[in-house]
């Protein structure tokens, strides 16, 4: 892989640089999205997994809160301009339970109130227990500030090697190759298909929201200045 990247990176030099790893047309390319696939399996199972499949059901959640065409897969409650039900369709709102919880309660204490009322009525035997219920507060500090996956590091200071052998500069080049190799090679295409790691029924509405995270995230990883228009992303 690395003889067959370095060969590539003199094509692309002789040419246009910046273009280098943004299609898959070469071997090295397709070598390189299974070789990220293997090497970052361990970092998706074990760190970034549960935050994906977080957002995945939340994603689920949210839109099926709303009216969802079933021809169509048009949705009201969606990202995606081009997947909006434009249509006004009346429907019964979802009827709340509230519950008295303590602010000296204990995690476990506001569960079990939880499942007392939403429960009511039921046999102890036949409700779920306290541990299996999860609540919605979370928090994203969890997930920064983690190491780097050794894959990631080692392949991103190859690319600095090449960039320095063959007097390459520009940092916005540089910052390309890292991009199309990672983002656009690994996480984008995870992304967009959720049911390649995960045991999932993926859906139009669902997929048209992931579509515009997808190319969302895929800008947030670009330099350029974002210039906003009629066809920008919602």
């Amino acid at each position: 892989l690395k003889t067959l990247l370095n060969d590539l990176v003199e094509q692309y030099v002789a040419k246009n640089p910046k273009l280098m790893l943004r299609r898959t047309e070469s071997v090295v390319e397709k070598l390189l999205t299974n070789w990220m696939s293997i090497c970052l399996f361990n970092f998706l199972r074990e760190s970034a997994g549960e935050s994906f499949y977080m957002l995945f059901r939340a994603i689920k959640h949210q839109v099926d809160k709303g009216p969802v065409d079933a021809v169509t897969g048009k949705a009201k409650y969606t990202l995606n301009d081009n997947r909006l039900l434009r249509e006004d369709v009346e429907y019964p709102s979802t009827q709340t339970m509230p519950a008295k919880v303590l602010d000296c309660d204990t995690i476990t204490q506001v569960k079990e109130k939880l499942l007392d009322q939403t429960w009511k009525g039921t046999s102890v035997a036949l409700r779920p227990h306290a541990d299996s219920l999860h609540l919605g507060k979370s928090c994203v500090h969890r997930y920064t500030s983690r190491p780097v996956p050794l894959a990631v590091k080692y392949f991103f200071d190859l690319l600095d090697e090449q960039a320095l052998q063959h007097n390459i500069s520009d940092p916005e080049t540089i910052h390309i190759w890292k991009t199309n190799s990672l983002p656009l090679r690994f996480w984008i295409n995870i992304l967009k298909n959720p049911q390649f790691i995960f045991n999932v029924q993926t859906s139009d509405h669902v997929d048209a929201v992931l579509f515009v995270i997808a190319q969302t995230f895929m800008d947030s990883c670009t330099i350029a200045d974002h210039k906003l228009g009629r066809v920008s992303r919602a």
